[in-house]
């Protein structure tokens, strides 16, 4: 019987599924397809093309090598950072609680533009300091190499390992540490041999996503790699796309990324199903505080290394730019104004649009996106069907898929359509790549709450709407406030999804400051900070629910 409550759930989740059966059918439908555009024919020529240039192993050689290694070390600054705040008795935990969010909340294409300003060979601040102060060579950093887009990357992806294990390790069960330690046990072996393991899912989890969506992410290769004509999967399938474009070797490469991004998003729930972590346990208890004596002033210093080189050298570096009228490579108060602000906010079109449509596209996405996602997570914790299990992985799939990818695949469904070169694609491509963190998010906390409320409501006579207004959505409100700003917060700095879908007159903030990098740094550094600015407001409102996407 299609009642309400089976049939809009369902038709969410369909419409979920198509957001990413859709471009997937597409990207591969094309990656099979070679010859003229008006006499295409399949054909395995893109496949045997593309296995066939050298330029394309030496990018696959790049993206897992910086995707590895950004993975590695944030796993190491996550899991450190998140051990000292819920464990350590180290000075101004609750302070870097904050703090070590707050990249998460920062743009990384505005992370890797102020890192130039930072560590650019003879122009960044941070070599001058060293040319002028320690006699050292003025291009004794260098930000444009592989090095400097595995720090960028590892910055601003630690806070997602950090999201993952705080929960965890606050949790867990410190009687497990002291079984250890009473069996003889040192510090480090409890931690390598009973702590770490623990915390092995939640790390692996972290772990998994950091490195298909940081080897995916096109934004810091763009700013980084690029300059240095150093390839990465993400920048050349953005080349492929250009004029004269490529389609169909572009689509091949998006199939073996998508297939790639499978791979490891079952590999990950075969291994984890063979295991017990279990880390709670029946029993009363209060998690423990290590009494870190001097060596809490080492822990102190990891926080404030990661917090300065993570938030305050990029934001200082982005102010003194946007505040010089030419910038040099250091401060120059003889330069200091406030025009570049006055340009990008009063006098440039493509500023003030790009400004207009990125707040249109983060508020009706994000209210799309938590709309949708609550109807997709009654269905998922409520529902009765037996495809339950298998929607939720389907419906999870675009959390792996790198933004450049998915939009690569709405390029090819919908190029032929009135819906190209509209703010509409823009937001389709969104919500589809975005969609699963609001409805992972709302999922948790309606799994917390009892059915037996909703039956009691439907006992007295309540209907499913009244109970879902009445009952359901007030007891979801943290998480539905908290998925809101998150999926605000995502799509006000996105660029891989937008590089191959904007078209003049529909430049997202993020798209108008690789167009302005091409033209003066001092508008880049402006609008850096307006963005910036957007984005700080969502994080104080996020202070107010950071609890429920902790908890999630």
């Amino acid at each position: 019987m299609f009642t309400p409550q089976v049939l809009l759930p369902g038709v969410a989740v369909l419409i979920g599924v198509a957001l990413v059966a859709s471009p997937f059918v597409a990207t591969v439908a094309r990656s099979v397809l070679a010859g003229p555009d008006d006499g295409l024919a399949l054909s395995l020529h893109n496949f045997a093309a593309l296995f066939e240039d050298e330029r394309f192993y030496r990018a696959l050689g790049v993206t897992v090598v910086t995707g590895l290694a950004a993975t590695l070390l944030s796993c190491f600054l996550g899991l450190s950072l998140a051990w000292i705040v819920a464990r350590t008795d180290t000075p101004g935990r609750s302070w870097f609680d904050t703090l070590n969010l707050v990249p998460f909340f920062l743009s990384p294409f505005v992370g890797a533009v102020s890192w130039t300003y930072l560590a650019a060979p003879h122009a960044g601040l941070l070599n001058n300091i060293i040319s002028r102060y320690l006699s050292g060579p003025s291009d004794f950093l260098n930000i444009f190499s592989i090095g400097g887009v595995i720090w960028v990357l590892a910055l601003f992806y630690t806070p997602y390992v950090y999201l993952f294990v705080i929960g965890p390790m606050r949790r867990m069960d410190p009687a497990l540490e002291d079984a250890a330690r009473v069996h003889g046990a040192g510090f480090l072996l409890t931690v390598r041999h009973v702590t770490a393991p623990l915390m092995l899912p939640a790390l692996l989890s972290g772990a998994l996503v950091v490195f298909v969506t940081s080897a995916g992410l096109f934004d810091v290769p763009l700013a980084l790699a690029s300059p240095r004509a150093i390839p990465t999967i993400p920048t050349t399938v953005y080349s492929l796309v250009q004029y004269p474009s490529d389609y169909g070797r572009a689509a091949s490469i998006g199939v073996l990324v998508m297939a790639v991004t499978v791979f490891f998003a079952l590999a990950q729930r075969t291994y984890l199903s063979r295991r017990s972590y279990a880390t709670v346990t029946g029993k009363g208890y209060r998690p423990r505080t290590v009494q870190l004596g001097r060596w809490r002033y080492a822990t102190l210093a990891l926080e404030l290394f990661y917090v300065t080189a993570g938030v305050m050298l990029p934001m200082i570096a982005l102010i003194l730019v946007s505040l010089s009228s030419l910038w040099t490579g250091w401060p120059a108060f003889a330069y200091l104004t406030l025009g570049n602000f006055d340009q990008v906010l009063f006098h440039n079109d493509l500023a003030r649009r790009a400004l207009v449509n990125s707040l249109i596209v983060a508020v009706l996405g994000a209210t799309i996106g938590v709309m949708l996602g609550v109807l997709q997570s009654y269905y998922l914790q409520r529902g009765r069907s037996r495809l339950r299990t298998i929607m939720d992985s389907i419906l999870s799939l675009p959390l792996g898929i790198p933004g450049i990818i998915l939009g690569l695949g709405f390029l090819i469904l919908l190029i032929r359509t009135p819906l190209y070169a509209t703010l509409w694609i823009i937001l389709i491509a969104y919500i589809a790549r975005f969609l699963p963190l609001a409805t992972r998010g709302i999922s948790a906390m309606l799994l917390a709450i009892s059915g037996d409320l909703e039956e009691s409501a439907r006992a007295s006579g309540a209907s499913w709407g009244q109970t879902l207004r009445l009952i359901v959505l007030p007891l979801i409100k943290p998480a539905l406030v908290a998925a809101w700003l998150m999926l605000f917060v995502i799509f006000i700095r996105e660029l891989g999804a937008t590089i191959l879908l904007y078209a003049q007159g529909t430049e997202t903030l993020s798209v108008a400051m690789v167009i302005l990098g091409e033209q003066n740094f001092g508008h880049v550094a402006a609008l850096a900070m307006v963005q910036t600015l957007v984005l700080a407001a969502a994080f104080m409102l996020f202070r107010f629910t950071r609890s429920s996407i902790l908890e999630s």
